[in-house]
């Protein structure tokens, strides 16, 4: 049993956790943080850092592939699939020491090894045989954040080899010829955006009438549009019933047909690591396969938070930095002052182009019984966007009709990631449409869509033709 007093205990170092940690130890507080790997979590070392090394390499060889549209000669054009895994392998390296690095200078005590709750009090370290190397007894708080991790599904049973999930992916060197991916949401259109890039016949198989299930449809309309420009096969409404690995490759039954790839890529989403947590000997509670939280990010035993994908919340690293801020804070006042609202958290997807999202859709409002307007503005219509070749896409802003409150933005265009940041801040000051006409945009740049956006909420657009009256 350990003989130090913790204030706060945390399972999982992940994004959410280490930065809860680091936060905690700013305000002088005593934390321990328990994972059997290297800090970073997937975010680092398999998800958000890896991939988007890859969009950047997969970017670049885009522009020098187009090099003519800028007057720019170049004579060959080509990348290596083990080539950009060597940067992207640095990348994670010097990040991941970084990290470890924050977690030391800040005082935070990291134990390698798997955390598991043995009662509402106490935590248990094992190492990997299962052995209990120490005790984390009575911290004032404890923070639940254990990721998780991607969906495997019986009729395509994972080889790592032919049939792949994300992680199995990016160890690949070797170019798959012929990728087959089942599932359209963000991390299936990621991959295939980046693969198709590089030279890989790319299909995408998507159960639901449209890629990015829950997304604005306009945005998802265009990127269907956009992959048909990139050679990517979309396939939507369909069922697949099986598929099974061969020497040669992989073969996937529909419900009519039978596909056939070299590798086939299993992207229908992540399932929380709930398993082996002592979830039950604490007494907490599962909301289906996650841990349930409330606003404060507490589960049903108080003393105890979840936060970051274990909760079945929006898996995006942010969110689970926004909720172990939230728990941090709490922890630190005394009281529960914050609280989660993610109607104020942006998601991005990294295709080709990008998009980026926050608040509601049209059909959310309509659905919450909010009358709004909306305005949309195309990226074709900006100086900037012109002079970069980045003319594809649109802002499109959602507003109350009768407050003029800014709900929801949405982009798909160049650097949507980087844009999304400005409205994001409009909604969080809970911003009209009206004060955003009345800002200025420096010029030229790719944020004055935000602008003309904002002034086609009332039919003004400066740079469209105005609508006749009829």
């Amino acid at each position: 049993m350990s003989d130090l007093n913790y204030d706060l205990a945390i399972v999982g170092a992940g994004p959410g956790g280490y930065v809860s940690a680091i936060r905690a130890a700013h305000h002088g507080l005593r934390v321990a943080l328990v994972d059997p790997n290297p800090p970073g979590g997937v975010c680092l070392h398999t998800g958000c850092i890896p991939t988007k090394t890859m969009v950047a390499s997969v970017d670049l060889l885009r522009q020098a592939q187009q090099s003519s549209q800028w007057a720019v000669s170049i004579a060959q054009a080509e990348a290596q699939l083990a080539a950009i895994v060597d940067r992207r392998q640095k990348v994670v390296t010097k990040l991941a020491a970084g990290v470890q690095n924050l977690i030391d200078k800040n005082g935070v005590d990291f134990i390698k090894g798997r955390g598991r709750l043995k009662s509402p009090t106490e935590i248990e370290v094992t190492d990997a045989e299962d052995n209990v190397t120490q005790t984390l007894a009575n911290p004032r708080a404890i923070i639940l954040a254990t990721g998780s991790r991607p969906t495997d599904l019986p009729i395509a049973p994972r080889d790592g080899t032919r049939i792949l999930n994300s992680d199995d992916l990016l160890t690949l060197t070797e170019l798959p010829p012929k990728l087959l991916i089942l599932g359209g949401g963000y991390i299936g259109c990621e991959f295939a955006s980046i693969f198709a890039a590089l030279g890989s016949e790319v299909t995408v198989l998507e159960a639901e009438p449209r890629l990015l299930p829950g997304m604005d449809p306009d945005l998802c309309d265009f990127l269907r549009r956009g992959f048909k420009r990139q050679k990517i096969t979309v396939r939507l409404n369909e069922t697949v019933q099986s598929a099974t690995a061969t020497d040669q490759g992989v073969s996937v039954q529909l419900a009519d047909e039978t596909l056939e790839g070299t590798h086939l890529l299993v992207a229908v989403g992540r399932t929380p690591n709930t398993e082996a947590l002592g979830l039950e000997a604490a007494g907490v509670a599962l909301d289906g396969r996650a841990i349930g939280v409330n606003e404060f990010c507490q589960t049903n035993v108080p003393n105890i938070h979840a936060i970051g994908d274990v909760t079945g919340k929006m898996q995006l690293a942010h969110v689970a930095t926004a909720q172990g801020r939230v728990v941090v804070d709490n922890l630190i006042a005394g009281k529960n002052n914050a609280a989660m609202n993610y109607d104020e958290i942006p998601a991005a997807v990294f295709t080709h182009p990008e998009i980026a999202t926050i608040g509601l859709t049209e059909a959310e409002a309509e659905t919450r019984g909010i009358p709004i307007r909306m305005g949309r503005f195309p990226f074709a219509a900006i100086g900037k966007a012109l002079a970069q070749g980045e003319t594809d896409g649109f802002v499109k802003l959602i507003a109350h009709a009768e407050t003029g409150q800014l709900l929801g933005g949405h982009i798909l265009g160049g650097h949507a990631a980087e844009l999304i940041g400005q409205i994001t801040l409009a909604i969080k000051l809970k911003a009209t449409a009206e004060q955003l006409t009345e800002t200025i945009f420096a010029h030229p740049t790719l944020s004055e869509a935000i602008l003309e956006a904002s002034e086609a909420l009332f039919g003004q657009a400066t740079h469209l033709p105005k609508a006749r009256e009829r």
